[in-house]
């Protein structure tokens, strides 16, 4: 029989992601296990903060001011999200689960993939859009990178859509 203990749970902030939540919380609570949920942080994404681009400013390396501009939103931004996971924490907490959240910056799937290692998972529950063929070979697939480079057993939920 298979016992999960420590639960990592890859969070990429978005809707689809409050349903890799549940099934985690379900699961932890079912098994015992404590968990851990992961943000990864990564340059790759669109909304994240651009020093390049900010409406009625044009980019001057040498201007301090559009650096501390950009310094400004980027800690806005990884505010939002640090609160998101407290507030996912407190959930759990409140649902009888151990959990705690880390925020880290990379490449999202070698990030989880170093975390699980070194936290050290039993398993990894991440989500997915559902990507294949072309979008998924020129967007990757950061469910498809874990599953095949994980430490641990993976657990993929999947997105659901309406037939």
């Amino acid at each position: 029989m298979i016992i999960f203990k420590k639960i990592l749970v890859a969070i990429d902030i978005s809707e689809t992601n409050k349903s890799v939540f549940n099934t985690a919380l379900s699961l932890a609570q079912a098994t015992g296990a404590e968990l851990m949920l992961l943000n990864v942080i990564s340059g790759d994404k669109n909304n994240y903060p651009n020093p390049f681009i900010y409406s009625g400013y044009e980019y001057d390396p040498l201007d301090e001011s559009l650096f501390t501009i950009y310094q400004e939103q980027w800690e806005k931004f990884k505010q939002r999200r640090a609160e998101l996971l407290r507030s996912l924490v407190e959930e759990a907490t409140k649902a009888g689960v151990n959990a705690d959240f880390s925020q880290e910056f990379g490449h999202p799937g070698r990030t989880i993939c170093d975390f699980a290692q070194t936290w050290p998972a039993d398993l990894i529950l991440i989500g997915s859009r559902g990507l294949s063929g072309i979008k998924e070979m020129f967007l990757g697939s950061v469910s498809n990178y874990v599953s095949h480079h994980a430490p641990c057993s993976v657990l993929i939920v999947r997105e659901n859509r309406a037939s």
